[in-house]
């Protein structure tokens, strides 16, 4: 199994527009949640984000194969947006349904 779980860490008010660019580029299923973080180790949030010790960003996932995942950064990267993303690879080792 050569497959990635593909994260983007960005501003909420983006994530719709970073699922659907995923979507079009991959025609797979992307999963969209909102999170908070708690805590000051983010040096790309806002002043009122730093001040409250809270960020409020989306993780845009998506599962691809591994040889496409550095295109899909380099696509995510010349997308047209206002705030930092950050990205994470993961790989996936095992997958399954339970019923």
């Amino acid at each position: 199994m050569d497959d990635i779980m593909l994260t983007f860490y960005c501003a909420a008010a983006e994530a719709d527009a970073l699922a659907l660019l995923l979507r079009g580029e991959t025609g797979l299923p992307v999963h969209v949640r909102e999170e908070v973080v708690h805590g000051h180790d983010f040096g790309d949030a806002l002043i009122q984000e730093q001040v409250l010790g809270t960020l409020r960003r989306a993780a845009v996932v998506v599962e691809v194969q591994r040889a496409k995942g550095d295109a899909l950064v380099r696509t995510v990267a010349a997308m047209r947006r206002a705030q930092p993303v950050r990205w994470v690879m993961t790989p996936v080792l095992a997958r399954g349904r339970i019923t």
